[in-house]
């Protein structure tokens, strides 16, 4: 309960409007580069659940690693917080992508919400 109360005020103190909207096409190209990578690496690869989270958040990472090492080249400079933001949205993007194929469950109770699954 602490933690979630702790979420709930870190949210309300950094307003939707303080976050750039470039940190957000970020965010949200690498959850559908996650969600699109984890898909068809579920339905393609007989792989088991770690790896195949951690390949497809690879994957989904690596255009907004090239994009940032362009952007250096081109004079706007690498930014460690656009990476950060392709990798909150990959991670993202993969659970969701589990979630969605039917390998990660969300069990709640009462006292605890956790994520179970096939591995």
């Amino acid at each position: 309960m602490k933690k979630l109360v702790f979420l709930v005020a870190l949210f309300a103190a950094v307003p939707a409007f303080a976050i750039e909207k470039d940190k957000v096409s970020h965010f949200a190209g690498a959850t559908l580069l996650g969600l699109t990578a984890d898909t068809i690496i579920y339905h393609t690869r007989e792989w088991e659940q770690p790896q195949r989270m951690v390949v497809s958040g690879g994957l989904a990472l690596i255009p907004g690693f090239a994009l940032e090492v362009i952007d250096e080249f081109n004079g706007t400079h690498f930014s460690w917080y656009d990476l950060l933001a392709d990798g909150l949205g990959a991670a993202t993007g993969v659970v969701a992508g589990e979630l969605i194929n039917g390998k990660l469950w969300i069990s709640a109770s009462p006292r605890r919400v956790s994520l179970t699954g096939h591995w």
